[in-house]
């Protein structure tokens, strides 16, 4: 099937160019005329704080909510009380209410913006109600409304945009980091084959499949919540997987050209085995980012199909869009001439072996590291002991406003209103109180027993006037307490309301209270994520291995490599616990100190990285396995597999490396810690783990590496994954 797709491809070559751009160039429009749509709203199906959310629906607020404008003067300059800074500021108000999507605007004068206003009256904010939902706020809207304000930032009042606004405000393109990212590829990939035109054409792939990729994914934020790190996320591991997917081809299709396979045959060959690869370690990928269904949680799922989509992409562009290009350059991807043999010359392994060039590079390192294996798999293994030690630090945290970079719109708002109201402002708690039966109005003693049960709480530094419902069936109060959203004290809070103050202020009454807003939320996402942290793990760990089963027939091959995946991650959890947690790497990063880690970083975070470990653990023992075949020699193959595939590996890794690390420019924190996790397992894994350990424990394993009980012989079904009958990869040899 992947030989004929590859040689349909192949005779087409123009035909199959001229449909990816065309689909390239019809997502692109679609995205013109209809926007990339994404939003930071978090459900949690079956919560307190979804409960709430659901109770407040009652209360028909704006699309958007309420979002602020924040208004600062200097201590030296006049308060925003003066005569001229009110007149500015109303005018500004009234010139934001004619804007598109503004619904009503709200002062710091008016009775019902009252609590807008500092005590020192050197800050403010103006809630601005919108008409759209939080995930079509555009950048072009925030700044719109900025622009807006003219009045007050001409009457020397600094405007700032906070809440939904400030994360459009924020948003940046991906395109500097993905630059960055193609140039470093592509100086690898010419230092690999010498030939520009070869790095030339897996960037192309890649760009391709990733710019299609960003465009399903902007769209399918209009059907669903999509958070903007989840195209950053995607973007990221798109083009890193594009790339390497594109170099484990050319470099099979090279040796096919070199070997005098004509094009359109070599072409073909190259879906066939190199291909068929690429194709079992996307589904892979993919496979593992779908077991995270299991969490329960709409986000999750939204962040792990961004990425899925993105593999998706780069898997389906290196399946027909790259034989078609290898088509078109043909010869002129070949090594160079003193790369290839000489005609007639004969075989390295016929020569006696005091005639043979000595081994180099991989080849040298393998059979140096297969003479001593003990020594390399105790070294190996103690690698990991100091990350293993830090990742078991490592902890569920809450990121807020006051994480953000240094300069951004969202870090500005919060740092004023923090220090103008409080830090609790910036993460106000929302608690829903649904009653038996109507009140009758907020003075009822149904209402009063709640609110004043709010007040006495720990932790709260004020409490809003209660909202009442059209029908008086629902109450809501908005509580501020007395730490930042992120503080764990916050935390604290949350569970306090629910557990201690609200259940006792409301027993026997028939009330249903429950504690929302975004704290809670993240109280919630965290818990809940904990809850199923352990099944995704074993879910994704049995994935890998039946699919690592199928694919070399050997349970051991299989469960140990399930194993030595879980060092990568180990490693790559223990930097994040040092680097964000501990704040080692705080100034370095751009981060203001240390910032707690969301729970679903890791999670999507091992997902992604056992499925990227499977491309090199595929490479590299389809290698193995087909020397194994031929020779059944498990040392001898061993030794040939990394000779062949070490040095493709680690520069795939490296691609992959640059990648991520330059993803490190943006403001986001989850993106720094994507870009430095993944980047660090990526790099464990292609030389301390592929280097070290597999061919160690594989040395050591012997034949029982392939052995494979009879009945379960019969069962599974025969694949040939780097390769088959058709591609000149010896038959099996049965092991008793």
């Amino acid at each position: 099937m992947f030989v004929t797709l590859g040689r349909w491809c192949a005779r087409r070559p123009k035909r199959v160019a001229a449909a990816w751009l065309l689909l390239l160039v019809g997502l692109a429009a679609a995205v013109g005329v209809l926007g990339s749509a994404t939003t930071e709203t978090v459900s949690i199906p079956g919560s307190d704080s979804q409960a709430a959310q659901d109770a407040a629906r009652v209360f028909a607020d704006p699309a958007s909510g309420r979002q602020p404008l924040v208004l600062h003067t200097a201590a030296d300059a006049a308060p925003l009380t003066s005569a001229g800074a009110r007149d500015a500021v109303e005018a500004a108000a009234r010139a934001l209410t004619a804007r598109d999507h503004v619904v009503a605007v709200t002062t710091p004068y008016e009775p019902a913006g009252a609590a807008a206003l500092a005590p020192d009256g050197h800050t403010a904010y103006l809630s601005v109600e919108l008409d759209v939902a939080g995930r079509d706020i555009t950048a072009d809207i925030a700044h719109d409304l900025v622009d807006a304000a003219e009045p007050a930032r001409a009457a020397g009042i600094e405007v700032t945009p906070g809440g939904n606004l400030a994360s459009a405000a924020d948003k940046k393109s991906t395109r500097r980091s993905e630059v960055i990212g193609l140039v470093a590829a592509f100086a690898v990939l010419f230092l690999g084959f010498r030939r520009p035109v070869a790095a030339a054409g897996a960037g192309a792939v890649a760009v391709v499949g990733l710019g299609i990729s960003l465009a399903v994914i902007g769209l399918t934020g209009h059907l669903m919540d999509m958070p903007s790190s989840g195209a950053t996320i995607a973007a990221m591991i798109g083009l890193g997987v594009g790339i390497d997917y594109s170099l484990f081809c050319l470099t099979r299709f090279r040796e096919l050209l070199a070997d005098g396979t004509e094009v359109e045959d070599a072409a073909a060959l190259t879906t066939g085995a190199s291909g068929k690869a690429v194709a079992f370690a996307g589904t892979a990928v993919i496979a593992a980012l779908a077991s995270l269904a299991l969490g329960g949680l709409p986000l999750l799922q939204a962040l792990a199909l961004a990425p899925g989509i993105a593999v998706l992409a780069a898997m389906a562009a290196t399946l027909t869009l790259l034989p078609a290009l290898l088509a078109l350059l043909g010869r002129r991807l070949a090594p160079a001439p003193d790369a290839a043999p000489a005609p007639g010359a004969p075989d390295a392994d016929d020569l006696p072996e005091a005639a043979r060039a000595p081994e180099r590079g991989w080849a040298r390192i393998a059979r140096h590291v297969a003479d001593r294996p003990w020594r390399y798999l105790l070294a190996g293994l103690a690698f990991f002991v100091l990350p293993a030690l830090a990742a078991a630090q490592l902890s569920f945290g809450q990121l807020d406003g006051g994480d953000k970079s240094a300069g951004t719109a969202g870090r500005t708002a919060y740092d004023r209103l923090e220090a103008a109201f409080g830090p609790g402002v910036n993460g106000p708690l929302q608690v829903t109180d649904t009653l038996p039966k109507p009140a009758s109005g907020p003075a009822d003693p149904a209402v009063t027993g709640v609110g004043r049960a709010l007040r006495d709480t720990s932790g709260v530094a004020a409490v809003g006037p209660a909202q009442l419902s059209r029908d008086g069936r629902t109450v809501r109060w908005q509580v501020t307490p007395t730490t930042a959203p992120g503080d764990p004290g916050t935390a604290g809070l949350v569970r306090r309301l629910r557990e201690r103050s609200l259940p006792a202020a409301t027993a026997g009454t028939g009330h249903e209270a429950h504690v929302g807003g975004i704290p809670a939320t993240q109280l919630d996402l965290n818990d809940r994520l904990a809850q199923r942290l352990p099944a995704v793990i074993g879910v994704v760990l049995a994935i890998a291995a039946l699919l690592l089963l199928l694919a070399f027939r050997s349970p051991l091959v299989a469960a140990k490599a399930a194993v030595l995946n879980l060092l990568s991650v180990a490693a790559a959890y223990g930097v994040l616990t040092a680097l964000f947690q501990w704040g080692w790497g705080a100034a370095p990063l751009g981060l203001p100190g240390p910032v707690p880690v969301p729970g679903y970083v890791p999670l999507l975070m091992f997902a992604v990285l056992f499925g990227l470990s499977m491309d090199y653990e595929v490479f590299l023992l389809s290698a193995v396995r087909e020397a194994w075949l031929a020779t059944g020699d498990n040392r001898g193959s061993v030794i040939a597999g990394l000779g062949r595939t070490g040095r493709i590996i680690t520069s795939a890794a490296l691609i992959m490396v640059c990648v991520f690390l330059a993803y490190l420019l943006w403001d986001d924190p989850v993106v720094k810690m994507f870009g430095v996790g993944l980047a660090t397992a990526v790099a464990i894994d292609a030389t301390v783990v592929r280097g070290l350990l597999v061919p160690t424990t594989m040395v050591l394993l012997g034949k029982a590496n392939w052995w494979i009980p009879r009945r379960l012989d019969r069962l599974l079904p025969q694949m040939h994954i780097e390769g088959g009958p058709e591609t000149s990869v010896p038959e099996p040899v049965r092991n008793a």
